[in-house]
């Protein structure tokens, strides 16, 4: 149960960051999911609450990247948004 709430909170938030955070003018705002996901995830391997493995390292590693993917993909979408309005 625990892992399919992981999945879905990761979901949205992706989608999030995507389409609401990193699809604006101010670029900074799309770096507070991937930095808070480095944070909390870090927090927890400190605190125990997440093992230390091959596994978990891969999963934190795989969402970060795709924070960071996303938070350009938002600002691509941003920047296409931009050009499009200039050329109408």
């Amino acid at each position: 149960m625990l892992g399919i709430i992981f999945i879905v909170v990761s979901i949205a938030s992706l989608i999030l960051e995507k389409y609401v955070l990193g699809n604006n003018s101010h670029v900074w705002l799309g770096a507070i999911i991937p930095f808070l996901a480095i944070a909390f995830i870090v927090g927890m391997m400190l605190t125990n609450n997440m093992k230390f493995d091959v596994f978990n390292i891969i999963l934190a590693v795989v969402y970060v990247s795709l924070s960071f993917i996303f938070w350009g993909q938002g600002s691509d979408l941003y920047h296409q948004k931009v050009v499009n309005k200039i050329y109408e």
